[in-house]
Formats: structure tokens, sequence, C-alpha cells
């Protein structure tokens, strides 16, 4: 096996300092297949044919080398920059290791798209473009594992974002219509809250949704990467008042349905004292 150059021995010796995983790229030998990436340990074919493994960074990069790096590579996949899910089919990244992704791939794009993204998951790197920015800033994520505060409020306002354009918003104007059904005159049939429902813009939802956030005391949270919120908690903060406004109807609280029971008026009529809201 050839040695190791000094250089590259450094690069080792300090990602080995961090949390991560080294992964060896046999995709040029096994295709472009998931299970041409392989662990340290693990044995897999070269291009001579033969099964090899390798059970430290050094025995691997030493490998590589024997095949001058024209056979399998050796990449380093950091913990804090792992923006994949964790397993086929499984959860997002949490948005930390996301934010870091991207943050990383902004600051160090030219050394990058120079070689330095192994194309492996997450963002995996090739050790041989590895530089001490690199180095430095993957040390920095071991003592404070977010590289930027305003990049990760960013990215969880736009998760938001998506989580209101798949779901929220949806649910959201259903538990509105449960606090309007309440409300609904005795002639109403069951559609009364879902047809007024209708007539809401969008924007003025989700006006409300904010405003409800803040008297509920309820905000978004990360469950298994994505963004979630208790719209339901959120919803108890919606009173009369917010009703009224939202539809414009003359609604009744609960101690003033009375007004709408028929009425004998001096003419003989027996009309409510309260408008019919059909």
């Amino acid at each position: 096996m050839p040695k190791l150059s000094p250089e590259l021995q450094r690069r080792i010796d300090a990602l080995d300092g961090c949390q991560g995983r080294w992964l060896l790229d046999n995709r040029k030998t096994d295709g472009d297949y998931s299970f041409a990436l392989r662990s340290l340990g693990e044995s897999f074919c070269c291009p001579d044919g033969r099964y090899h493994s390798a059970s430290t960074a050094e025995q691997a990069a030493e490998l590589c080398a024997s095949f001058h790096w024209r056979g399998p590579l050796l990449l380093w996949q950091s913990t804090y920059l792992d923006d994949d899910c964790g397993w086929p089919g499984g959860y997002s990244a949490p948005s930390i290791y996301r934010s870091n992704a991207r943050v990383f791939r902004d600051d160090h794009r030219k050394a990058l798209a120079a070689g330095a993204d192994g194309d492996g998951p997450g963002l995996s790197l090739d050790v041989r473009y590895v530089n001490d920015d690199m180095i430095e800033e993957l040390h920095g994520l071991e003592s404070y594992p977010l590289l930027s505060e305003d990049d990760h409020s960013e990215l969880e306002l736009e998760l938001q974002d998506e989580a209101w354009d798949s779901w929220a918003a949806r649910d959201w104007a259903a538990a509105v219509e449960k606090r309007l059904a309440l409300y609904a005159p005795e002639s109403a049939d069951q559609y009364w809250a879902a047809d007024r429902m209708e007539t809401v813009a969008a924007d003025k939802l989700r006006e409300l949704f904010h405003t409800c956030c803040e008297s509920s005391n309820t905000y978004w949270g990360e469950e298994q990467g994505d963004q979630w919120i208790d719209l339901d908690r959120v919803a108890t903060a919606v009173d009369l008042a917010d009703l009224r406004e939202l539809t414009g109807l003359p609604l009744l609280p609960e101690r003033e349905q009375w007004r709408r029971e028929a009425y004998p008026w001096l003419d003989g009529s027996t009309d409510p004292l309260a408008p019919q809201l059909i």
C-alpha cells in the first residue's frame, strides 16, 4: 500500500475528530447504486477483481491511493451537514442540519464545484479536496451545531409556509368552521357553516390564524424534521367577535339565542327579534 502524503494524513486526522462517518464510494466499480457506498470495515470488490476492506480512514485512503483514486473514493459525511432523510421513506432531516448544509454549500461553493462535493448522502466531502476553511467550519460545529441563526430562522419560515400550503390552511379552515357552526341558527342545515366559510378570503383566514397563535400562546414547532402546530389549541382563541369580522354575519352569543324564537307582535306576526341568518 502506498503511504499517504502528510497533507492528506493531516486532513484525515482533523476530520476524525468531528461528528460524522467515513464512507467508501465504490460507484466507479459497482455502478451508481446506494449499496456502492460502504462503511468502514465492509468488504467490496475493487477494480483488480478482488475484495478489499479497510477498518480505518487511513487504511481506506491508502486503498484508494493504491488504485490511483480511479476506483474507490474516501468521503466524509458530517452529522451536522446531513440534509438527507435518515432512511428511505423516512422522515425529513432536522431543519438545523438542512440549514447548515445550505450555508456550507454557499460558503464553499467554489471548492465544492471543484471536486470537494462527493455527491454522496447528505453533504459528503471528498477528502482529497477538503480545505482548511472547511475543516475550521466543521470543527466550529462541534462547539455550536448551527452555522447561521439567521438562515435557520429563514428556513423555518419557509418550511412553515410549505406546511401551510400543504395541510395547515385546510385544517385551519376546518377548525374555524367548527367554531362557526356553534352559532348556526336553528333553521340552518348541516352545510350552513361550510357554505359561509367558502366566502371567506384566504388572507383573512391566515391573518386570523396569526392573531389566534398569539392569543393562545401556540407556535410552530419541529416534529421529525417537519413543522407542526396544534391547530385545535389555536382555534380555542377564536371568539365571537373574530367570527363576525371574518364572515360579516350578525352572530348571536348562546345567551341570546332566544332572540331567534318567534315573538308575538301586536299585528299578529310571529317574526323573531333577531334577523334570519340564512
